[in-house]
């Protein structure tokens, strides 16, 4: 079944890149965040690098940024964690100056895509919907991530500080086990689609198609009219397929970390 999206406060224009990273900050929270200007310095006691990483949200905003790089550092050190830094097109030039001069290395590029709601596929009868608190699509996603104890309860606490519309889609393979899955959050008329997900063994057979056909259907249902996501650059069968569903690049973003610092 198709059925059009009936919000239509976005125009069908493609986001810019403020509105991504505005909707991405919403969408998937640290547990702790300095704010210091236009920066946002967010920790999460290591469990990815969009909530352990400082984000500039402004390219005018980049001034003193060695000593403002050095302050925050003594933050992550506070932590046990590396100081990292996320470079988007808004990331200014004296960031950018000052992260080169101290040859600070560059890791993890990533892609940024979205797409105008303006028709969804309808929900995979398969599927199944969560809260994105429900322990049962903790479980699914713990299952196909493979996350140890710590790992878990990190992204327990990180789901439990959204404060946007949550929905954990789990797509069963024949034996019952957790198949597929993704989580999906709506921010200010964006759905952001995070962590998704299919076992191995079962890669190339829809899996990913039909939990994305959920995710957008669930997104356009809850006030978005617009989808985002982000993948890892070297991805290329997810990238296929986000092209395919009718994604569009928009952005590239990468980390950066002082030489001695280690992968997060």
């Amino acid at each position: 079944m198709r059925f059009d999206n009936a919000i239509k406060e976005k125009s069908s224009s493609l986001l810019s890149v403020a509105e991504i990273e505005a909707a991405s900050l919403a969408t998937w929270p640290a547990l702790q965040t300095i704010e210091d200007g236009q920066w946002r310095a967010r920790f999460a006691a290591g469990f990815s690098g969009r909530s352990n990483a400082i984000w500039a949200l402004d390219p005018a905003d980049d001034g003193n940024a060695a000593q403002r790089i050095d302050a925050l550092s003594a933050r992550y050190a506070e932590h046990d964690l590396p100081t990292v830094f996320r470079v988007t097109p808004l990331t200014g030039d004296g960031i950018l100056d000052t992260l080169a001069d101290a040859k600070w290395e560059r890791f993890k590029t990533s892609l940024v895509l979205s797409s105008p709601l303006t028709r969804t596929a309808g929900f995979d009868g398969a599927a199944s919907l969560y809260d994105a608190t429900d322990p049962a699509f903790l479980a699914a996603q713990t299952a196909l991530q493979g996350f140890d104890t710590k790992q878990q309860e990190t992204f327990a606490a990180i789901l439990g500080a959204l404060k946007r519309p949550a929905c954990g889609i789990v797509l069963a393979a024949d034996d019952g086990t957790p198949g597929a899955s993704l989580l999906c959050v709506e921010s200010d008329g964006i759905v952001m689609v995070y962590d998704v997900i299919t076992s191995g063994a079962l890669r190339g057979q829809g899996f990913g198609r039909r939990m994305m056909a959920s995710a957008l259907s669930w997104g356009a249902e809850n006030g978005a009219s617009h989808a985002a996501l982000q993948v890892q650059g070297d991805n290329g069968p997810a990238i296929a397929l986000y092209l395919a569903l009718g994604f569009t690049f928009r952005y590239p973003y990468h980390y950066r970390r002082q030489p001695e610092a280690q992968a997060q």
